[in-house]
């Protein structure tokens, strides 16, 4: 490994011992508890995707994919503030410069919230807009000091960028996995922003990056966000394949009276999920690298090949859930109780094959821009 990119991951040692130690109180109060979330920060987790020029790091997605996939580790739960800290900060690439240096200028570690789920409404007031409504989803709410959202004025669609103070979290988010995402509603009652926090969606293809984004990570297509969360699903499949391997060197299935390592079915199951998370991470980790080469050349990306990120990552989640099932049915019982190594990982994995950005949807996603058909997913992800 690159000394450079183990150095980063080193860096974040103290914060991964922190979140494994606290994350079982994660897990009962679904949501991150401070002394994780400031360990993350202090070791530059709000400053992976940012620009060298606003003190941020400027790492490469594969970098980022690492350090994400090592904290998901010791707890998935905050491996998933790494995609909090930094969605918005790569997403202001093509943010009017003002703005961003409004938001970044002075506080590189500031957290964004962000959820494309439920656009608020928009109405115009003086030199802003009055935005109102509720959205979902908004993972690390509790630890953030300001929300982005899309939100309609009339038929348009523009992405806003709220206080949280001024907001209200609705504590919702009672889920069956990554309770500790702390993933809840927040609604907007009227809350006012001035027009240089509201940013109008340009055509696909037609954005321009400003001044503060003219690094060679820039170059890059969005979708190498994907290295800021992508891994928490395949940490979930290698912790799932360690724990199987534990349990068919001890297990004696119900009614057998040969352990679980000589049961074929098992066998099967293992092999089976083992080739498959291998090769999706392979095919993930691989698809980063070509991005980040291409940058290097200072080449952008064509539509086909931002495509092919974005197959790499929706096959790395949908991959990586299929093997914590294959997992399951070959551990049989073991699965289901609390204190079991294999109850928590099921039923993260379940949430996250759900999330809207790489479901198994998107791959039916990636064919309609391969066939040009109409495309089912936000401008925001393009």
């Amino acid at each position: 490994m690159d000394e450079s990119r183990q150095a980063l991951i080193e860096r974040f040692e103290p914060a991964r011992q922190i979140a494994s130690r606290l994350g079982d109180w994660a897990e009962t109060h679904c949501r991150l508890a401070d002394d994780t979330v400031g360990a993350m920060l202090e070791a530059g987790v709000a400053r992976l995707y940012l620009p060298e020029s606003l003190g941020g790091l400027e790492v490469d997605p594969v970098t980022c994919a690492a350090i994400t996939e090592s904290l998901a580790n010791a707890d998935p739960a905050a491996a998933w503030f790494v995609m909090v800290a930094n969605a918005a900060k790569l997403a202001a690439a093509t943010w009017p410069e003002a703005l961003v240096r409004e938001l970044f200028g002075s506080e590189p570690d500031v957290v964004i919230a962000a959820s494309g789920n439920r656009p608020f409404q928009a109405r115009p007031e003086g030199d802003g807009f009055v935005i109102s409504g509720v959205n979902s989803f908004v993972s690390g709410c509790h630890h953030a000091r300001w929300l982005l959202s899309p939100a309609r004025i009339g038929e348009e669609v523009m992405t806003v960028i709220l206080p949280m103070a001024e907001c209200r979290i609705v504590d919702n988010w009672d889920a069956l996995g990554m309770r500790g995402t702390g993933s809840n509603d927040v609604s907007a009652e009227g809350v006012w922003i001035p027009a240089i926090r509201t940013v109008r969606m340009p055509e696909p293809g037609r954005a321009q990056r400003n001044a503060c984004y003219q690094g060679t990570l820039y170059r890059c297509p969005g979708r190498i966000v994907f290295a800021t969360y992508v891994p928490v699903t395949l940490s979930l499949a290698a912790r799932a394949l360690g724990a199987l391997d534990d349990l068919a060197q001890g297990k004696t299935p119900y009614a057998e009276s040969k352990k679980l390592k000589h049961r074929s079915l098992a066998q099967i199951k293992s092999g089976r999920a083992l080739a498959t998370y291998r090769a999706a991470r392979g095919l993930f980790l691989d698809a980063l690298e070509e991005a980040w080469q291409r940058a290097l050349r200072g080449e952008d990306a064509t539509p086909e090949q931002k495509a092919d990120l974005y197959l790499a990552g929706t096959h790395a989640v949908q991959s990586s859930a299929q093997v914590v099932r294959w997992v399951a049915d070959a551990a049989g019982s073991s699965v289901i109780y609390k204190d079991g190594p294999l109850e928590r990982i099921v039923r993260d994995m379940e949430t996250l094959r759900h999330h809207g950005f790489a479901n198994e949807n998107r791959y039916g996603s990636v064919a309609q821009l391969r066939w040009g058909a109409a495309l089912d997913y936000p401008l925001m992800l393009r």
